[in-house]
């Protein structure tokens, strides 16, 4: 199966601010504090995959720490050389808050920002070394009055879990940040006419998110399958691939398998040209009448390989999609589904589901990964092959979906645990268990929450959306 190789590639820089105070830098039983201490937090940053650490050399400033106005001007000229997308600002010791203003005096407003505090060190014979718990108010304060948004670690030291699992949560929100903001969406067709909820304000999109629709209408997308020979070498790479990841119906015969080969082909292609991020591309009924093949399996293969794909042209679907991948570091695979009904016996159940668009990496263990024919899309030809069969893996679950209603934008978040359980639903599903679907639902309706939604098995990514929310001025309805 062929990736996006440019998935991988992607980084961002997090600026470091080891803030400082010269008179409180430890003392004569500890020796020098701060500089031992930012090279314990940046021990730890930088482990965390996809993220280059900016920070002040010992050459730069004493220590490579922050701890006057002048040493701040010198970290700002690095920040701002080195253009980066964060900033974490650490209180080594009580820390200098003009220090630590001189450098937000220069950064852009929306920048992120992740302050946290180190422990102090010991006090031997009543004598204090660094007051560090102390000054962090004051630092904290400066950013504040200043307008910043920022998130905050409750003290504690860079070897503790807390701080990093905090610092790679923020470093996983910063890296959706820079993937959704300016994202190109590929629009392929025009959303079905009876799907009224999939309204969206395109030029509010380029306002708010300076994001870009990048259309194309299925005739052209249809012109350029058509060119396609089946006896590419691409093409047969692909019906190779399909039949070795895919258990066939013996009903589809091989023609089918190679429409559909030259249907994902077309799709890549089209995405690679409008250098989209996301798609969101029209699924029936055209390409039923004219091939006789779903777009569902297409979709579970392209989303598998880093094209991310919304049915039935959701575009706010597609950046939900594309949002949610982004939290997890390109890591995890999302799927577009419905919210589809509660569970006929099963009290706090729901059903997650869809025509059989989920990646085949999401299948269960215990399950098949069968290749159908839909079995709803078939109304409109003589045959609808193309639809992946199987239920999702177990595991903790977000679920999400990201709405506008007059200018403002707001995000449904919840959060359950798939479970294995009947019955046997056609096409991929799961069946969600939560703490009280009737709040749950009570909190969609509040949220406006339409029928479409994602789903992304991933702990993390619920608390990473709403620190993404909080970033991004978006309103948060969440239902754990």
């Amino acid at each position: 199966m062929e990736f996006k190789e440019e998935e991988n590639m992607k980084q961002i820089k997090i600026g470091f601010l080891p803030s400082n105070w010269e008179s409180w830098d430890g003392n004569q039983f500890t020796g020098k504090w701060a500089g031992k201490m930012r090279d314990r937090c940046l021990k730890v940053m930088e482990q965390v995959d996809k993220v280059q650490i900016v920070v002040p050399s010992a050459e730069l400033t004493e220590d490579g720490c922050v701890s006057t106005p002048e040493e701040g001007k010198k970290a700002l000229e690095l920040y701002l050389s080195e253009q980066i997308d964060a900033l974490a600002v650490g209180n080594m010791t009580f820390g200098m808050e003009v220090a630590v203003g001189e450098v937000l005096s220069g950064l852009n407003k929306n920048i992120p920002i992740l302050h946290f505090c180190t422990k102090s060190g010991p006090i031997h014979k009543g004598s204090r070394s660094t007051d560090t718990w102390c000054g962090q108010f004051m630092t904290t304060s400066a950013i504040r009055r200043r307008g910043f948004k920022f998130v905050h670690i409750n003290t504690c030291n860079p070897e503790e879990p807390e701080f990093q699992e905090g610092f790679e949560s923020f470093a996983r929100v910063v890296y959706a940040i820079k993937r959704f903001k300016g994202a190109k969406i590929a629009q392929l067709g025009t959303r079905p006419l009876l799907f009224e909820s999939q309204f969206f304000s395109e030029e509010n999109f380029q306002r708010t998110f300076s994001q870009m629709l990048k259309t194309m209408d299925l005739a052209t997308l249809f012109d350029q399958l058509d060119r396609i020979k089946d006896t590419d070498p691409q093409v047969v790479d692909t019906v190779t691939d399909i039949k070795a990841g895919f258990v066939c119906d013996q009903t589809i015969p091989e023609s089918s398998i190679i429409m559909q080969a030259k249907y994902e082909i077309a799709l890549k292609r089209a995405y690679d040209e409008l250098d989209a991020d996301c798609m969101a591309v029209s699924c029936w009924a055209m390409l039923q009448k004219k091939y006789g093949i779903a777009a569902c399996s297409t979709f579970a293969r392209l989303n598998q390989q880093g094209y991310i794909t919304a049915c039935e042209v959701d575009v706010l679907g597609a950046a939900t999609m594309l949002l949610t991948r982004a939290v997890t570091m390109d890591e995890e695979t999302p799927v577009f589904i419905d919210w589809t009904d509660l569970h006929p016996t099963e009290d706090n159940m729901w059903l997650a589901w869809h025509c059989g668009n989920a990646a085949p990496s999401l299948c269960a263990q215990s399950d098949t990964k069968k290749l159908m024919a839909n079995e709803r899309l078939g109304i409109w030809g003589d045959a609808c092959d193309g639809s992946v069969e199987f239920r999702m893996k177990e595991g903790p679950v977000t679920c999400v979906r990201l709405l506008e209603y007059e200018g403002e934008y707001r995000m449904f978040i919840s959060t359950g645990e798939s479970v294995n359980i009947e019955p046997f639903i056609r096409g991929t599903y799961a069946w969600i268990k939560v703490r009280d679907i009737k709040k749950m639902e009570a909190a969609m309706i509040e949220a406006g929450a339409i029928h479409h939604g994602v789903l992304v098995f991933s702990e993390t990514a619920a608390d990473d959306l709403e620190m993404f929310c909080k970033f991004m001025n978006i309103k948060v309805i969440r239902c754990d």
